[in-house]
């Protein structure tokens, strides 16, 4: 009623015949017509019932807001189990449990807990959130204080019925929404996710998403808060970021991004070129560390501007990127109007950035900000009207002048507060455009016929076995003959050619190094002999328990850059493909990238850019090039491995794999398969 909803309401409650002046009835059965949905505020104990009594009166939908559920130990978990059967056998859709409830901002229809200040602000951001807490405060905080117009609040709690991926699937596909923001605790239907993700890349919509849960401690949190799994946070992260998905880390950078978005999207930004324009020179230095961490290009303006700045502006004044308007932008009214529109004209520029003052003045005191404002909204009419412009603070704090920032809003400008959060929001809006031009990964041709057949057994796999699939899929390996003994041994190294490696073969043995269980440069019989001594000797000092297979013989390779493949699975995302800088220091170095299937040619090589020491293999010291177009073919084979045995895959691990120089392709020494 309060927000305008011109729905039928039924209030349902047997002490009452009228709540606000509406009719009220003893129970669901009673009403005069069936409701499309049911608001659930009571104990937690009786919810299944009422849910129950709801199916029977013909409602298809319900909000529950009562608490006492998988958040509240085992007889809450048997409570909500109550509510997922519900769900999936009665086609019961459920918000909830545990939750603020639905708020459609367009309609005025608050099936929502929470108190939300006036005025609405219908727009064109959803916003879906488990924590109950942050969707109204993030909603209520963008229409209140930064004017960014919503269409959706959504808060599903522990998600007994209705998932993050169906709220952020629903917005996805809504006319009304062109931004969508996620706070998620845990996913529970990650394909769909994914499909929402691919479907939101071809409306152009951007995806926010603020995911916790990444210590152990926020995990145990999460699960006494809704009961959510938070899943393996690096895989879920490749998977966000392979999606598309903008990753913010906090809520402040959500809000920031959410507002600029909403703005952006409105328009067709030409580039992420980032002009700043401060009265402050302290706050110049500030921005330009700041956009620097972030990596937002701030290009040097052009000899144009520049000669026509230094027409205008004071002698002592120095026109650069950032643009320090100095104290007479504070004095001289005509300055302001001309620094803009010098901004706006320079072709090497995209997108200005103002920072101000906005803070509410002081009785009787200057507020300068007003008349910027005002200035930028009038810069940014006829063929200007579809530039982006941004306005940011130096900080977060006080209260928001409402006069600047609703002729900002007016004029299409989006309000950001605080430097760091603006070009972290800047690099996000550049990265969600930029991935709208990139190519789709679409998976591998080359699954061999074999491959879909399920390996046998479980646990780690025996070396035949192994090096089988591998080959199957066109990764190359050392060359590797199983013996039993040392003269089967001497008579393999004979046939490969000296140096030769020799191994130990155990299922039990997942890192042979680390039980004395591998000699290199073997160069004669007798050093193959004393090897193989040595290396059975050593195994059953350190792992007495193992069971021996046998001895590997392998040809020696020589040079070639150490690095790790790898495949490990995530309970909900799957497996996911790992590139690393490998050998026996690999998980002290960690210096790894991410991505889960398909991964194509062209995502397999930005794997390998985004690791740390990537200068290394593009030859850096004097070292010659590494074949790294062999590394990102042998990347895409794994991943294409990894999708086919999806169903008993545990773990897959080539370490080292080594890249030899360019042209002369790669070569895996040691390699270990576990099945689930």
């Amino acid at each position: 009623q309060r927000f305008g909803y011109r729905g039928r309401i039924f209030p349902i409650n047997p002490k009452y015949t009228e709540v606000l002046g509406l009719p009220c009835y003893p129970d669901l059965a009673s009403t005069p017509e069936p409701a499309h949905s049911v608001v659930v505020s009571i104990p937690a104990e009786h919810v299944p019932a009422v849910l129950t009594e709801a199916v029977a009166a013909g409602v298809r939908a319900a909000v529950v807001l009562s608490s006492g559920f998988a958040e509240a130990g085992p007889v809450g978990q048997e409570r909500q189990a109550e509510l997922e059967r519900l769900a999936a056998d009665r086609g019961l859709l459920i918000c909830g449990p545990n939750c603020y409830g639905v708020f459609n901002i367009r309609l005025g229809a608050a099936t929502f807990s929470a108190d939300v200040a006036e005025p609405l602000r219908p727009g064109s951001v959803g916003l879906v959130s488990q924590s109950g807490g942050f969707s109204h405060a993030i909603g209520e905080y963008l229409m209140q204080q930064r004017h960014v117009g919503l269409s959706y609040i959504v808060s599903c709690g522990n998600q007994a019925g209705l998932t993050v991926e169906d709220y952020v699937e629903f917005m996805v596909e809504a006319d009304e929404t062109t931004v969508v923001g996620a706070f998620v605790e845990g996913f529970k239907k990650p394909e769909r996710f994914r499909r929402a993700a691919a479907r939101a890349r071809e409306l152009r919509k951007p995806i926010v998403v603020l995911k916790v849960g990444r210590s152990e401690n926020a995990r145990q949190a999460m699960l006494a808060h809704t009961g959510s799994l938070a899943g393996t946070p690096e895989i879920i992260e490749a998977v966000l970021r392979q999606s598309g998905v903008v990753q913010v880390s906090s809520i402040n950078e959500m809000i920031d991004t959410l507002a600029l978005l909403s703005a952006a999207t409105r328009r067709d930004p030409r580039g992420w070129r980032v002009g700043i324009l401060s009265g402050l020179g302290g706050e110049c230095g500030r921005a330009a560390d700041a956009a620097d961490r972030a990596g937002v290009e701030l290009p040097p303006l052009s000899p144009a501007a520049v000669e026509r700045l230094r027409g205008f502006m004071p002698d002592f004044a120095n026109p650069r990127n950032p643009l320090d308007g100095t104290g007479a932008m504070y004095e001289d009214a005509r300055l302001f109007p001309q620094l803009i529109d010098t901004l706006l004209r320079d072709e090497a520029i995209d997108v200005p950035a103002v920072n101000l003052r906005v803070n509410v003045p002081k009785p009787g005191g200057l507020a300068p900000s007003r008349q910027f404002s005002r200035a930028m909204s009038e810069a940014l009419r006829g063929d200007r009207a579809g530039r982006l412009v941004v306005a940011f603070s130096s900080f977060a704090g006080g209260d928001l002048d409402p006069e600047v920032i609703h002729t900002l809003a007016e004029a299409g400008v989006p309000f950001l507060e605080s430097t760091e959060t603006t070009m972290l929001a800047l690099r996000n809006a550049r990265k969600h455009f930029r991935f709208l031009e990139r190519r789709i990964a679409a998976s591998a041709g080359f699954v061999p016929p074999q491959a879909i057949t399920r390996p046998v057994g479980r646990g780690v796999l025996a070396s035949p076995e192994a090096t089988r699939i591998l080959t199957d899929f066109g990764i190359p390996l050392a060359e590797t003959i199983p013996v039993k003994d040392a003269e089967q041994a001497v008579r393999a190294a004979d046939s490969l050619g000296y140096p030769v490696v020799i191994k130990i073969d155990s299922q039990d043995v997942a890192h042979k190094t680390d039980v004395g269980g591998v000699r290199v440069g073997c160069r004669d019989a007798a050093a193959v002999r004393a090897a193989v001594i040595d290396v059975l000797d050593s195994v059953r000092r350190h792992a007495p328990a193992a069971r021996l297979d046998g001895i590997l013989v392998q040809r020696m390779v020589a040079g070639g850059m150490e690095m790790i493949l790898g495949v490990k699975t995530d309970p909900l995302f799957g497996p996911a493909v790992v590139c690393g800088f490998g050998g026996i220091f690999v998980e002290q170095l960690r210096d790894v990238s991410i991505r889960v299937p398909p991964v194509g040619h062209a995502d397999a090589l930005a794997m390998v850019e985004e690791l740390r020491g990537a200068s290394l293999l593009r030859g850096a010291r004097g070292r010659a090039p590494a074949d790294v177009e062999a590394l990102a073919d042998s990347i895409v084979r794994l991943a294409a491995l990894a999708e086919a045995h999806r169903q008993s895959l545990r773990a897959l691990d080539i370490n080292p794999l080594l890249v030899l120089d360019a042209g002369r392709g790669v070569v895996a020494v040691d390699w270990l398969i576990e099945l689930a």
